[in-house]
């Protein structure tokens, strides 16, 4: 959903709305956005409340599922240690939450939202905030003139009646 690493942790169960399928975000600057979630997000989470979260833990979505802290709401530093794990055993070294946003924002430009949609989805106040955050290849730009270009020339040709 390309959420910012405090925005993740501070989610609490009543800000998933999984019928809807949305879900309410705490954003920078104290300001609520409400983002649609896909059809495998919607499974994943409904997964995770039902069956892998510990019940009675309070209202964090989030929360540490073993030692400890089993039961209480993640941590910065709680996240950090869960993305070493997966990187250790998904030997990716450059994966973290941040890169995650950005990779977010460039895979939904690559499906062709629109930039001020992105900018909403992604909490910022200002598109240009929302531009540093896309990184595209020179095959993208490509790409995406082909696409643009293949839907703009349609051409119309008239139809002729033909003699017999």
């Amino acid at each position: 959903q390309g959420l910012r690493s405090k925005e993740v942790i501070t989610l609490n169960c009543e800000d998933v709305l999984l019928p809807e399928s949305q879900m309410r975000v705490l954003g920078k600057g104290r300001k609520t956005r409400v983002l649609p979630l896909a059809s495998e997000t919607v499974l994943l989470l409904d997964h995770y409340l039902r069956l892998e979260r510990p019940l009675q833990c309070g209202p964090a979505l989030f929360v540490s599922l073993k030692g400890p802290a089993r039961g209480t709401r993640m941590t910065p530093a709680g996240m950090r240690s869960l993305f070493r794990h997966h990187r250790r055993i998904s030997q990716t070294a450059a994966a973290n939450p941040h890169r995650f946003r950005h990779t977010f924002a460039s895979d939904m430009v690559r499906a062709g939202i629109s930039l001020p949609a992105l900018m909403q989805l992604m909490g910022h106040a200002h598109i240009a905030t929302t531009m540093v955050y896309v990184q595209i290849s020179p095959r993208d730009v490509f790409e995406q003139y082909a696409r643009a270009v293949a839907q703009q020339i349609r051409p119309n040709l008239p139809t002729l009646p033909i003699p017999l």
